[in-house]
């Protein structure tokens, strides 16, 4: 179990933030839509709750690819 959350929330043995964050904002999310559908019965838009998350996975990947290309990670 220990080696199945270190693979999850790891990239070649490193921590990522982004992967988690990603993935606890996931776990809000769905808290909230399902808050939201109990107390009024209808769906909310949900192409800006995605957006967001996609975006905090992305900022971090771009950020790791930058420094691929600086040379300063390796």
């Amino acid at each position: 179990m220990r080696l199945f959350l270190h693979q999850l929330f790891s990239e070649s043995g490193e921590a990522s933030f982004s992967r988690v964050g990603a993935g606890m904002m996931l776990i809000w999310a769905c808290v909230w839509v399902s808050r939201i559908v109990w107390r009024t019965g209808a769906l909310p838009n949900l192409e800006g709750l995605t957006f967001f998350i996609v975006a905090l996975y992305g900022l971090g990947k771009a950020g790791e690819t930058l420094q691929r290309i600086l040379g300063r990670k390796s």
